[in-house]
C-alpha cells in the first residue's frame, strides 16, 4: 500500500514510518524540513509542506492510498494554548480536506487518551468516555476539539476518518523532549524521589505505530480506538523507574498543591534561564487523577503492546545518551540490562 505520514520526524510519525516499511508499504514522510535525521536511514520519499496549505498537501498526497495523520503540538503552558488549538485542530481540518481531494481511501488521526477524560478512582476507561468538567490542559481541550474537526470534516469531505487514542507514549528515537519522556526524565532528576497520587497509562511508542497501521487496515470510519499499554499509579510508575534506573526511592508522596507550587518554580527558572519547564501549572492540575484506560477495542485487530516495565527501559535507552540527562546525573544511575540491551548506548554527539 502507498502510505503518507505527517509528523514523520516525531516521536510517533518516525516509528510509523519505520513500522509502515518493515511491513512492505511505500511510503511518503511529509515533514516541515527535508533531510530530517531521524529518516536519513529509511528509502521514503520526503515533501516538505505545511499542514495548513491544501494544495501542495494535496500534491503530495496524490497517489496515496492511506494517510496516517501524526503531526501535533504535544506541549503545555498558557503561552502555548493558542498554538495547540491552531494545529491540532486546524491543521487537522486542512490535512483531511486535501487527502479527500487528493482521492485518498482513508485517514487515520492520532488524537489522545485524554480526550477520553480520567477518573478520581483507579478505574479504566473505554472510548465511549469523554472528558468531563475535570481540570484539564490546554492541549486535552485541543485534542477534543481534533477529534470533533476530524470527524465531521471527513464525513463532509466522504473520506473515512478513523481516530487513534494513544496514551503516554515512551521511547525513541526523539531529537527533543516529549512531555511524555519528560515524565521518566522528572525522576532521575529530582533529588528528592517523590511521587504523586493517582496514575496513569504508559505504552512503548512501537506498539502504538504498529497499532496505528492495524487501524489503518480493520478500524471502523468514525470510531475510536484507544492505544495504550498498562495502567500504573504514579508509585508504581517511580518504581519502576528507580529500579531500571538503578536508584533510590520513590519515598515521599507530593499532594497536588505541592505539585502546582513546584511546578510554577519549574515555569518561573525556565523563564529566567530561557530554557522549557519540565512541568508546568497546567501539567499539575491532574495530579491525583487516574488516567487509566483499557484497549480491548483495538485487541480485537491484534493490538497487544508490551509491558511497562519494557516501555519504561526503552524510555531510559534513549534519554541516558541525550543532552537531556546532564553528565552528574548520568554517572550516578546503575542501568539496569534490559536498558542496556533495549538500544545501544553509543554516546550522543550533543553530549
Amino acid at each position: 500500500m502507498k502510505i503518507a505520514v505527517t509528523g514523520a520526524t516525531g516521536l510517533l510519525g518516525g516509528q510509523v514510518v519505520r513500522a509502515a516499511l518493515a511491513d512492505g508499504h511505500e511510503v511518503t514522510a511529509i515533514v516541515r524540513s527535508t533531510g530530517a535525521a531521524q529518516l536519513a536511514d529509511l528509502d521514503v520519499r520526503q515533501v516538505r509542506v505545511g499542514l495548513e496549505d491544501v494544495t501542495r498537501m494535496g500534491s503530495a498526497l496524490r497517489g496515496v492510498e492511506g494517510l496516517v495523520h501524526c503531526a501535533a503540538v504535544y506541549a503545555f503552558g498558557s503561552d502555548r494554548a493558542d498554538e495547540v488549538t491552531r494545529v491540532n485542530a486546524g491543521g487537522t481540518r486542512s490535512v483531511i480536506e486535501a487527502a479527500a481531494a487528493a482521492g485518498v481511501g482513508r485517514v487515520v488521526v492520532t488524537t489522545s487518551s485524554v480526550t477520553c477524560g480520567s477518573s478520581e478512582s483507579p478505574s479504566a476507561r473505554d472510548e465511549s468516555a469523554h472528558l468531563g468538567h475535570e481540570p484539564s490542559p490546554a492541549y486535552y481541550a485541543s485534542k477534543v476539539a481534533q477529534e470533533e474537526v476530524a470527524l465531521t470534516t471527513g464525513e463532509s469531505c466522504g473520506i473515512p476518518v478513523v481516530l487513534a487514542l494513544p496514551t503516554v507514549v515512551l521511547g525513541g528515537p526523539f531529537g527533543r523532549l516529549a512531555p511524555s519522556n519528560a515524565i521518566v526524565l522528572r525522576y532521575l532528576l529530582d533529588p528528592t524521589r517523590s511521587t504523586y497520587p493517582g496514575g496513569c497509562n504508559v505504552v512503548d511508542v512501537r506498539d502504538v505505530a504498529r497499532g496505528h497501521l492495524l487501524l489503518l487496515e480493520h478500524g471502523l470510519a468514525g470510531q475510536r480506538y484507544l492505544l495504550g499499554g498498562q495502567d500504573l499509579t504514579w508509585r508504581m510508575l517511580h518504581t519502576l523507574v528507580a529500579d531500571l534506573a538503578g536508584l533510590p526511592g520513590p519515598y515521599a508522596e507530593v499532594p497536588a498543591p505541592v505539585a502546582w507550587v513546584a511546578s510554577a518554580a519549574a515555569e518561573g527558572w525556565a523563564k529566567l534561564t530561557g530554557g522549557s519547564p519540565l512541568s508546568t501549572r497546567e501539567e499539575a492540575l491532574t495530579v491525583g487523577r487516574y488516567y487509566w484506560y483499557s484497549s480491548a477495542r483495538a485487541a480485537a485487530f491484534g493490538y497487544a503492546p508490551r509491558p511497562a516495565h519494557d516501555a519504561l527501559a526503552a524510555s531510559l535507552a534513549w534519554l541516558v545518551i541525550s543532552g537531556h540527562v546532564p553528565r552528574f546525573v548520568r554517572e550516578t544511575l546503575r542501568l539496569a540490562p534490559e536498558v542496556r540491551a533495549a538500544r545501544p548506548l553509543i554516546p550522543s554527539p550533543e553530549v
